[in-house]
């Protein structure tokens, strides 16, 4: 079960290093659009017919990529009545039902997202791309979140009694 565990986190580990660098080149590059946007119509009189597109596509991709960054480093907003709990089997159950909750949010999440995308034939026009590149980043999010999530439930069960 050792060798099962650190191959999966030698997974994960590759997975948030993609993760992280996917979101950081779309922050330098929304960044970069938004700079060069800003600088074409107010300095040279010459508006980037794509640039709200492109950042609006660009920060899509930011919000559900950096989701995953953001759970797998824990920085989410949340309470900490639980780990303040003195009942060790309280804490336990309530984290439990916590995991639950959000796996069955995030999983309806992917879903509708998926349908989303699936449901989108629109042309961004000023990009020339399939809308669908708009809309993958939310069944994408979602659904690694759903994976982590139920990665976060075997964990926790597996480590109930320790």
């Amino acid at each position: 079960m050792t060798a099962l565990s650190q191959f999966i986190d030698t997974a994960l580990r590759g997975l948030d290093r993609l993760l992280i660098a996917l979101a950081v080149g779309c922050l330098v590059v929304l960044v970069g659009v938004v700079f060069a946007a800003v600088v074409m119509r107010y300095i040279l009189n010459a508006p980037m017919l794509f640039s709200f597109d492109l950042s609006t596509l660009l920060f899509a991709w930011l919000v559900f990529v950096g989701l995953i960054i953001a759970d797998h480093d824990e920085a989410h907003m949340g309470l900490d009545l639980v780990p303040g709990l003195s009942s060790e089997a309280l804490r336990h159950v309530l984290v439990a039902i916590r995991y639950f909750l959000v796996l069955v949010l995030s999983a309806y999440l992917a879903w509708i997202g998926y349908q989303l995308f699936q449901r989108t034939g629109a042309q961004i026009s000023s990009l020339r791309i399939s809308a669908r590149w708009l809309y993958a980043a939310m069944p994408l999010g979602f659904g690694l979140l759903t994976l982590s999530y139920c990665g976060r439930i075997v964990r926790h069960f597996a480590n109930w009694g320790r």
